[in-house]
C-alpha cells in the first residue's frame, strides 16, 4: 500500500496470534492456557478497536502478527479488522530479525516516520503515540521504557535495522542494550515516559490495583471485559495480591 503523499507515517502493532498455549506464557503457572489466551485476544482486540476509532489522520496503521502456517485461518477474518488496517505476517528466526524485516518493508514502501508498539501495554494512550510521531521530527529514534528493562515503544525517522541486532530479547537488558548502540553510534533519540507491559503474572496485579484505585485508566466501555477479565484472574487465583 502506498502511503499518503502529505504523511508519510506508518504504526506498526506487533503482536503473536492468539493461539492457546503459545501466548502469556510468562503468566504460567499462576493462569491458565484458556486464560493466557483469553487475556491475549482481549489486549489485541482492545488494541484493534482503538486502530478503528482513534482519530490519528494521515497514519497507515498495520498488525504484524506471527504466522499461522498454511492451514491457519484467514489472519484477517480472525481478527474482524478495520478495512484500513493491513493485516500482514511476521518473517524472521527471532523478534530481532522479525522487526527488522518489518521496518525493512515499509520503509521499502514509502514511509518515513514508523513507530512500533506491542498490544501488552493497555495504558498507552493516542498522546503517547502522537509524542512519539512529534518526536522523530528532530531524532532518528525514540523509545519509550518499560519497567521490567525493555521499552513498550521504538520509533524511527531513518532506516536503523541494526538496532534490532545484538538485544538479549526477553530480558531486562532491552532498553538498556538498545541505549548503548544508540550512544555508540551518535544516533540522536528521544526517551518517552516510562510505562509498563503486562508480561508476567506480577504485572497483572499491579493492572489490577490500578485499575481499582484510577478506574479512569480504562474507561471505554470496550475496555470493561478486559477489566473484568483482569480483576477474575487476580482475585480468584489464591495467591496473594501484594507480589
Amino acid at each position: 500500500m502506498s502511503p499518503p503523499a502529505e504523511s508519510p507515517m506508518c504504526l506498526i502493532v506487533f503482536a503473536r496470534t492468539p493461539v492457546r498455549g503459545s501466548v502469556k506464557t510468562r503468566m504460567r503457572p499462576f493462569l491458565s492456557a484458556e486464560d493466557c489466551l483469553r487475556l491475549h485476544s482481549l489486549l489485541l482486540r482492545l488494541w484493534i478497536g482503538r486502530l478503528r476509532d482513534w482519530d490519528l489522520r494521515q497514519v497507515h496503521k498495520a498488525i504484524f502478527l506471527t504466522p499461522l502456517g498454511r492451514d491457519g485461518p484467514d489472519l484477517k477474518l480472525k481478527l474482524d479488522a478495520p478495512k484500513d488496517v493491513a493485516v500482514e505476517t511476521q518473517q524472521g528466526k527471532d523478534l530481532g530479525e522479525r522487526l527488522s524485516h518489518a521496518l525493512n518493508q515499509k520503509w521499502n514502501e514509502g514511509f518515513r516516520k514508523l513507530v512500533f508498539i506491542g498490544t501488552d501495554n493497555p495504558v498507552l494512550g493516542i498522546e503517547d503515540l502522537q509524542s512519539a510521531f512529534q518526536a522523530l521530527d528532530e531524532c532518528e529514534v525514540v523509545l519509550g521504557p518499560a519497567t521490567d528493562g525493555g521499552y513498550y515503544l521504538i520509533g524511527f525517522s531513518s532506516l536503523l535495522p541494526a538496532l534490532f541486532s545484538g538485544i538479549s530479547w526477553g530480558t531486562s537488558e532491552v532498553f538498556r542494550e538498545t541505549v548503548q548502540q544508540l550512544e555508540t553510534n551518535s544516533i540522536l533519540w528521544q526517551r518517552l515516559r516510562e510505562s509498563f507491559d503486562l508480561d508476567t503474572y506480577e504485572d497483572l496485579v499491579k493492572f489490577h490495583h490500578l485499575l481499582k484505585e484510577s478506574p479512569s485508566v480504562l474507561p471505554g466501555p470496550d475496555d470493561q471485559e478486559l477489566v473484568a477479565l483482569v480483576a477474575r484472574l487476580v482475585t480468584s487465583s489464591g495467591i496473594p495480591q501484594w507480589l
